[in-house]
């Protein structure tokens, strides 16, 4: 009796940290696509595909990189984010611009809108369908509105006018505006209009 007793004890302490791990898996299996977006998603919330994720990697491209300055406004993350656009198809696209859309409130509506204005016409075209596609997918109801309520500029632009952000000039030939003291420099230097490539 007393090895029955110590048989079940010994087996029983064994399983307990395989039960532990067991634990400790599952719930990292549940939180993961919540730990992505908190460490690579620093700024705000906005839809990240896994899949989109994939592609990127596949192409070489720095989505999350691109993404995280594109939060934050700046031009060259957010066109390099649109310009991507043209890398995905099928689920993905669709996936892509529910991003893209979702960015817009963060970059600011002024600031898509003039890198928008940059970009080559077809793929104006492609945002425009895409953008009104992903307005059925995103879960912030603000943003399933008509775009051109919430984001004049951005429908400006897609629809071919010409949107100038006051904040960053981007415009060929125009300064950037700069603090007190540094140089101004050229928006060519900060992202090249494309539309006319």
């Amino acid at each position: 009796m007393p090895d029955c007793i110590f048989a079940f004890l010994f087996f029983n302490l064994n399983l307990i940290p395989m039960r532990s791990a067991f634990l400790v898996a599952t719930i990292s299996v549940l939180i993961s696509p919540f730990m992505l977006h908190a460490q690579t998603g620093r700024k705000m919330d906005v839809t990240i595909s896994s899949g989109v994720l994939k592609t990127a990697e596949w192409a070489n491209f720095k989505y999350m990189e691109n993404l995280d300055l594109a939060q934050s406004g700046d031009q060259k993350g957010l066109k390099a984010i649109l310009e991507f656009t043209g890398t995905v198809d099928g689920i993905e696209a669709l996936e892509h611009a529910t991003t893209c859309i979702e960015l817009i409130p963060l970059a600011t509506d002024e600031k898509v809108g003039s890198v928008i204005s940059s970009l080559k016409p077809k793929l104006k075209t492609i945002l425009l369908d895409r953008f009104q596609m992903a307005q059925g997918r995103t879960e912030k109801e603000d943003l399933r509105k008509p775009l051109q309520a919430w984001a004049p500029q951005t429908w400006k632009a897609l629809h071919g006018e010409r949107v100038t952000c006051s904040t960053c000039m981007l415009h060929v030939g125009s300064p950037i505006q700069s603090k007190p003291g540094m140089p101004q420099t050229n928006s060519a230097d900060a992202i090249p209009d494309t539309e006319k490539q």
